[in-house]
């Protein structure tokens, strides 16, 4: 299995950055996890997008499916590829609300995309992969989201602290884990994790390895890193755009 790192960013990306988007491999299928803003330029950097076989989302905020519109209207010039888009529950009512703006017709999405909305309390087959999922704490619903093949990859999503997902982080070999409070203290972002709770979680869960992601791009995460790295050990990681991890 191999992952590949489209955008980091939270809210907003970085300059010449991306935000939540994540590009899992393994046998013949290409799963992209999340699709924010600028991941579908990255992407293209990668694979082509009608190679893209499947696509989860885990919640609907901006920063994790708006670039499914550019992406909907590649498919759609190029006539090549219909993946499977996956959307937690509501979702398909709620990005016809987003395309009704620049376009009424209720198949703008699913003229390009074979579209589902996933029960997350059931196991999804996604080509050789499984996915499972966990309801976690967040300002709107969120979905951990966990893939497993040959090895198994937990994804936190937007998440606070919570039992749900370090259940669903259990013994992975990657945990990829939000960490956007870079103000340990700020008591306004209560549905995300700061570096060194995202150790925590990894800690108690027994995970080979701890990824880190999901930022706000002006914080400065060193010192953040360090703690998580005071609490986890030595592998913990910053995730890097563009780069491939062999999980």
């Amino acid at each position: 299995m191999r992952l590949t790192v489209l955008g980091t960013s939270g809210a907003y990306p970085r300059v010449g950055g991306a935000c939540s988007g994540y590009l899992i491999r393994e046998g013949n299928t290409a799963l992209l996890v999340d699709c924010g803003t600028g991941v579908f330029s990255n992407l293209q950097q990668h694979v082509a997008p009608w190679d893209v076989s499947d696509v989860v989302i885990s919640h609907l905020h901006a920063d994790h499916f708006l670039d499914l519109v550019p992406f909907r209207y590649a498919l759609w010039r190029l006539q090549r590829g219909r993946p499977n888009l996956y959307l937690p529950p509501g979702g398909t009512e709620g990005l016809l609300r987003v395309s009704s703006v620049f376009d009424a017709s209720p198949t703008f999405f699913s003229d390009c995309f074979e579209i589902a909305e996933y029960d997350p309390g059931a196991r999804l087959q996604v080509g050789d992969l499984h996915v499972e999922f966990a309801v976690v704490k967040h300002f709107i619903p969120s979905y951990a989201v966990a893939v497993m093949g040959e090895r198994k990859l937990a994804y936190s999503a937007d998440s606070g602290p919570c039992e749900a997902l370090e259940e669903l982080a259990k013994e992975a070999d990657l945990f990829l884990c939000e960490a956007s409070r870079c103000e340990c203290n700020d008591e306004t972002s209560w549905g995300h994790l700061s570096a060194q709770e995202a150790a925590e979680i990894a800690r108690r869960a027994g995970v080979k390895k701890l990824l880190l992601t999901h930022f706000w791009p002006e914080c400065d995460y060193s010192g953040s890193v360090k703690l998580a790295a005071g609490v986890f050990g030595t592998e913990v990681e910053v995730a890097e755009e563009h780069r491939t991890y062999v999980v």
